[in-house]
């Protein structure tokens, strides 16, 4: 797929969550990007691309978009067949997931899945990093929202 074998860049306001949540979470740019994924699903949240060229935007490699290709994928084939909004049959959601992806007619796709994403990366800074004044707060944050996303999955325990 020609987004997820390049440089992937978060602009603008995003970038700057992703730079610290990494920074608060001991973590990846990738690793963000997953659980923003996970997070945009889950929460069936999207977000517009906020193009503001005078943030740095955070990047992830090449090399490990190309390593974590196949997880990147099955995050995609996710994304798809849960958006209802872009696509409202079934069958239409199967053929983006799996038959126009990595073409030229799946850029509107590749945007979905990046504003599904960026909408993920919106609740997990708010749910994180919000409202905290200490390390304690940020722990507890996190208890929270795996609590509340066990709640909603209890297979998950």
């Amino acid at each position: 797929m020609a987004l997820f074998n390049q440089l992937y860049q978060i602009k603008g306001l995003h970038a700057e969550k992703v730079r610290k949540l990494t920074e608060l979470l001991s973590c990846r740019n990738i690793d963000v990007f997953y659980i923003s994924i996970v997070l945009g699903l889950w929460q069936n949240l999207s977000a517009n691309v906020d193009n503001d060229s005078k943030i740095e935007p955070a990047k992830i490699d090449p090399e490990q978009m190309i390593r974590y290709g196949r997880e990147i994928e099955y995050f995609y084939e996710l994304v798809m067949l849960n958006d209802k909004k872009g696509s409202v049959s079934l069958k239409e959601r199967i053929n983006k997931a799996f038959r126009i992806r990595g073409t030229e007619a799946a850029g509107p796709d590749e945007e979905r899945f990046t504003q599904i994403m960026l909408g993920g990366l919106d609740f997990f800074y708010d749910s994180i990093v919000e409202n905290t004044n200490s390390k304690e707060d940020i722990f507890n944050n996190i208890c929270e929202l795996i609590q509340t996303y066990l709640v909603a999955y209890p297979e998950m325990e």
